[in-house]
């Protein structure tokens, strides 16, 4: 239960612990904010939560007891992010990991990362994966068949984590055109397809951090892609992730690997 792992904030004014590792979390009101929360307490994380003052100011009585610490930033602005970081690191406040939580985020956690010289993806990569055309073309061009999505084919969703800057795939949803995502059921051979297309298309992109999912389409010729995102969405992706694969904990996965502790994952599929 939330209440169970909820605990006093440290002052916010005192650096933190050097023993206690600490993340960065762009994105106060997402549905994946509280298990990011729940799973940096379960692995000794301490969290710093940076938004908008309005959306710090609308988040759940949970989610804001959850957040050891939290500061209003226009966290959509990467050079506002990165001034901040920078101001709080010649004070003497230590962050260990920086990842974003929402789409609208992805770049600005990005350049925090590489001005902190902590793992992250490359804000050009980042960019380049936010715009839907753009990564089209750069799919393309890398000999991708890449599908915009239509209401004809099967659709479905590869999700999974980067680990050491290798993708693994560890859950396949199919998207119905109505009602939430539900795991496939599909033969062996799509399935290693679609799990070999996905972790090549991060691979060429460039995405080397964080969670990823990809968005493909079941035609005659085998999977095309459709779309890639290093969210997971409000579709219900996430929900059925934890529920699916329970044993789980994609964040707290996400943690260890920038924190270089070992990382076991249930295994689909990855880079060759």
């Amino acid at each position: 239960m939330i209440e169970q792992r909820s605990r006093s904030a440290p002052a916010p004014t005192q650096p933190h612990a050097p023993t206690t590792p600490v993340a960065l979390l762009l994105g106060a009101s997402t549905p994946t904010t509280t298990p990011a929360l729940l799973e940096a307490w379960s692995s000794g994380i301490t969290t710093h939560v940076l938004d908008r003052a309005a959306l710090l100011t609308a988040r759940t009585p949970d989610t804001a007891t959850l957040a050891d610490t939290s500061s209003g930033l226009d966290v959509t602005r990467p050079d506002v992010c990165v001034a901040w970081a920078r101001r709080q690191a010649a004070r003497g406040h230590r962050f260990d990991i920086v990842l974003g939580l929402r789409p609208d985020v992805q770049e600005s956690a990005a350049a925090t990362a590489t001005a902190l010289g902590l793992p992250g993806n490359r804000p050009e990569v980042i960019r380049t994966v936010l715009n839907p055309g753009a990564c089209r073309t750069a799919l393309a061009a890398a000999g991708f068949r890449v599908t915009p999505p239509t209401s004809e084919n099967p659709h479905l969703a590869a999700v999974g984590i980067l680990i050491t800057g290798r993708p693994h795939v560890v859950l396949i949803a199919t998207l119905p055109p109505d009602g939430p995502p539900r795991p496939t059921d599909l033969p062996h051979q799509t399935r290693t397809a679609v799990t070999t297309l996905t972790a090549a298309a991060i691979t060429r992109l460039g995405l080397e951090f964080g969670l990823f999912r990809v968005d493909l389409t079941l035609t005659d010729r085998g999977p095309t892609l459709t779309s890639v995102h290093t969210t997971l969405g409000d579709d219900g992706v996430a929900t059925l992730l934890t529920t699916t694969v329970p044993w789980l904990e994609p964040f707290a996965t996400v943690y260890d690997d920038a924190l270089n502790r070992s990382v076991p994952l249930p295994f689909l599929g990855e880079t060759v």
